[in-house]
């Protein structure tokens, strides 16, 4: 498996988080009643904001590497299904929004929370897997 395109799903489920609202004004532009599509320049300001978020969504602050990798490392034990790791990419999510307040959680962690994450999707197939 290819797991350059787990970190690619992984960062863009982030970048479109933080990025919904330019998203949703961008598609907005673009929207028209007639078959006859817009001119691209009349959406050139809000394309701009849209691809400046995305390339701020881009950068990873150090503290979040380590959910970060717990995310990759689960999408990989899951075949790629990222839907079986909603709380560790939520972890990683809330870590990119505010590294302050995720540092304060980890200092409040316990030392069983520290240790190392284990999936085992294999044994608990059947409740991630329709097909077994």
């Amino acid at each position: 498996m290819n797991t350059k395109s787990f970190e690619v799903l992984i960062h863009s489920q982030y970048a479109f988080h933080r990025c919904r609202n330019e998203v949703h004004k961008y598609e907005d532009c673009r929207q028209t009643t007639s078959p006859i599509p817009k001119d691209p320049r009349l959406c050139r300001n809000t394309a701009r904001e849209l691809v400046g978020c995305y390339k701020e969504a881009e950068r990873m602050h150090p503290l979040c590497l380590a959910p970060f990798n717990d995310v990759r490392e689960c999408v990989f034990k899951a075949d790629g299904n990222i839907f079986n790791c909603k709380k560790e990419s939520q972890q990683f999510v809330d870590c990119q929004m505010d590294q302050e307040k995720y540092q304060d959680f980890l200092a409040l962690s316990t030392d069983k929370q520290k240790e190392a994450l284990q999936f085992d999707f294999f044994n608990y197939r059947g409740h991630f897997d329709k097909y077994s």
